[in-house]
């Protein structure tokens, strides 16, 4: 009994994954770029078709920034660590310093994150389409279908 409950939930999972794959474009034409600057690296930027990114640390940072059909930059300053995704048309701008810790993720036709962080803690700014999320050390905003919190200041917003 529990060989066929396992053979069917295989089967129902498996049946899933292909209407999934089915229904939902591919983005296979799509060639993603990345941009990593380790401590004391040089800046890096890159494009390729609709795919760009650029990434620049100092000595004692990190940062990374991707694009997938979008455009994905991070800086990263005075010990910090920034990441960038900007995805199917999404622009995300990641800006640490001071310890800081931001994240941006932005996916869709103009999708904007913006995430500017100062200070020791995470933070995080996710966009959706047509949306605009801003999180800096002052406050967030979010304009349409996002979040935003930070670890640091305790603000954020739900869009």
């Amino acid at each position: 009994m529990f060989h066929t409950k396992r053979i069917v939930g295989g089967a129902a999972a498996f049946g899933f994954a292909c209407a999934f794959a089915a229904l939902v474009p591919g983005t296979a034409s799509a060639a993603p770029v990345a941009c990593t600057t380790a401590p004391g690296g040089a800046d890096v930027a890159a494009l390729v078709g609709g795919s760009q990114c650029d990434s620049s640390a100092d000595v004692a940072s990190a940062a990374a920034g991707l694009g997938l059909e979008g455009w994905g930059s991070a800086e990263a300053m005075n010990n910090a660590a920034a990441l960038a995704l900007g995805l199917n048309g999404g622009t995300a701008v990641s800006n640490g310093s001071f310890g800081g810790a931001p994240a941006a993720i932005a996916f869709g036709p103009g999708a904007v994150a913006q995430n500017t962080a100062a200070g020791l803690g995470l933070s995080i700014a996710v966009a959706a389409p047509g949306s605009t999320i801003t999180l800096t050390p002052t406050g967030a905003v979010c304009d349409g279908a996002g979040i935003a919190g930070s670890f640091t200041t305790l603000q954020g917003c739900i869009g």
